[in-house]
């Protein structure tokens, strides 16, 4: 796990290896070939599927923007944006943001909540219709689409930010 020192932190989630949840990770290497890559005080990080190792990626950070594939019902490739506290307060699973990983975001937040001061955190998710159940290196165009947009979002969370 690499060490971040920068207040404002993009992590993407997901695996490359099961298909369509590999698009947070996607986001992430378009980011890295963005000016972006030399903002000072911004670290853009490929989080992988962390689990609960992800709340040692919130130590230090004011804000923390995290990617990930979600299932909401919604048109495949659609982009979401959700405020942390909103999730964490949720009684249900928001846009199910159902994993693959061992736990969900909900529950790595909710978890975070308890045993650490939790910076200001939003989940950019981007629909994927279904999880992939069998290894696959692909990402279906549909979901593709909803990079850019994701990356749009970013870059409003950051020019909010600095």
């Amino acid at each position: 796990m690499p060490i971040l020192h920068a207040s404002v932190r993009i992590l993407g989630c997901g695996n490359l290896l099961m298909g369509n949840d590999g698009v947070g990770l996607k986001v992430i290497e378009a980011l890295q070939n963005t000016e972006m890559e030399c903002l000072k005080n911004l670290d853009i990080v490929d989080a992988g599927v962390c689990g609960l190792d992800l709340l040692n990626y919130f130590d230090g950070a004011k804000k923390v923007i995290i990617v990930d594939a979600v299932l909401a019902d919604s048109p495949i490739g659609s982009v979401h944006r959700l405020d942390g506290k909103d999730i964490i307060k949720s009684t249900e699973e928001p846009l199910n943001l159902v994993s693959g990983h061992d736990l969900t975001i909900t529950d790595v937040l909710r978890i975070g909540e308890h045993v650490q001061t939790l910076p200001e955190i939003v989940v950019i998710g981007i629909e994927i219709g279904t999880i992939v159940t069998e290894a696959t290196l692909e990402i279906t165009p549909e979901v593709l689409e909803g990079v850019d947009e994701a990356i749009r979002l970013i870059t409003e969370e950051i020019s909010s930010t600095f």
